[in-house]
């Protein structure tokens, strides 16, 4: 069935739905349903009559990917399209500090989900993300300017809202299901890799401490790599990779 055939089939309030649901697709990657009234209203037009979208993303080599469950619509890039599968244009490279807060918040995201939230939306506040960071040594690598600039680019692809200014005491940040999709696993898996090497180095480095001094010293540590929070760690975080994707293949 043609473009032709379905678009005549559209009433004018449904051709100016499609409309509006492309061009935030576009703009944004995602379209996050428990994000506003308006997100919503075009989650369920694109669910419920996703033929039309996805034919005429199909011609540009892109492709729509609906997460019922989540409540998230992605367009991302068609594997069949483009040189090597993939279409070279149409991407946002992330910094390699960009790709390190991504991680810290779809860890967040996680944890929260895992603890029983039962809200796809998830708030936290700058100081939840601070000790995130802290935790694999890394606080001091983001500064409130930073921060800001970061938070903002991810706020328009729809993986967060800011409520407030950073640096402020009551600011939070509004997580959204679209973080699943956004980073890719094998980045994610890295990223996890090089934190867990970096906490076992620092045990080892504690315990030939206690060892030679027979006393637990000066760092809070007490056997648990999650609470170890001196944060003088002796590796940086280049085993993550630089690139990623507007479209949500990142």
């Amino acid at each position: 069935m043609g473009m032709d055939a379905y678009w005549e089939d559209y009433t004018s309030s449904e051709k100016s739905m499609f409309t509006k649901a492309c061009r935030r697709l576009l703009k944004g990657t995602f379209v996050v349903r428990d994000k506003d009234e308006d997100s919503r209203k075009l989650y369920y037009f694109i669910t419920k009559r996703p033929d039309l979208i996805s034919l005429y993303f199909s011609y540009i080599g892109f492709e729509i990917v609906i997460d019922r469950e989540n409540g998230v619509v992605m367009l991302k890039n068609c594997a069949q399209s483009g040189e090597d599968g993939k279409i070279q244009a149409n991407r946002y490279a992330l910094r390699k500090v960009d790709s390190i807060v991504l991680c810290c918040l779809w860890t967040l995201y996680i944890d929260r989900i895992r603890a029983g939230k039962l809200s796809k939306a998830v708030q936290i506040s700058m100081t939840d993300l601070r000790l995130e960071l802290e935790k694999y040594g890394l606080k001091d690598l983001v500064d409130k300017t930073t921060m800001s600039a970061i938070l903002t680019i991810f706020s328009s692809y729809n993986l967060l809202d800011l409520e407030g200014k950073v640096g402020d005491p009551d600011c939070q940040i509004h997580l959204y299901p679209s973080l699943q999709f956004a980073l890719n696993t094998d980045e994610m898996r890295r990223f996890v890799e090089n934190a867990d090497r970096r906490m076992r180095d620092l045990e080892e480095e504690v315990g030939q401490t206690v060892r030679m001094t027979g006393e637990s010293g000066s760092k809070d540590f007490d056997g648990d790599r999650d609470e170890y929070r001196d944060g003088d760690g002796d590796e940086d975080s280049d085993d993550l990779e630089e690139g990623a994707d507007e479209d949500g293949d990142e």
